[in-house]
């Protein structure tokens, strides 16, 4: 574990989570205190398909977005879950941004 400087107490120790130390960490945790220290990463990377049978996907995806098929039907052209249907759905939006980004 890394050492940090703990964002509580100012002492040093083993890095835990949020800037803290685990002694720190687990009081707070307990406490039920946590929400004073923000987590210290930002937003994990969008999901994005690397297979080409996940990009085919990603692609019907959008033309069924494009066509207002409703999310049940969407699930069921696709053959997937709810939740891997959210996967496609984030990594839809993703690419959105990224093109209009890009774009401007």
């Amino acid at each position: 574990m890394p050492t940090v400087t703990c964002a509580c107490c100012g002492r040093p120790g083993n890095h835990k989570a949020r800037g803290l130390t685990t002694a720190c960490y687990t009081r707070h945790r307990v406490n039920h205190t946590l929400d004073r220290y923000p987590r210290t990463l930002g937003a994990a990377a969008a999901w994005t398909p690397v297979s080409a049978r996940g990009r085919r996907l990603l692609a019907q995806y959008a033309a069924l977005l494009a066509a207002k098929a409703s999310p049940a039907r969407i699930r069921w052209e696709l053959s997937l879950g709810e939740r891997q249907i959210q996967r496609y759905a984030a990594a839809h939006r993703h690419t959105q941004t990224t093109e209009r980004s890009a774009a401007a």
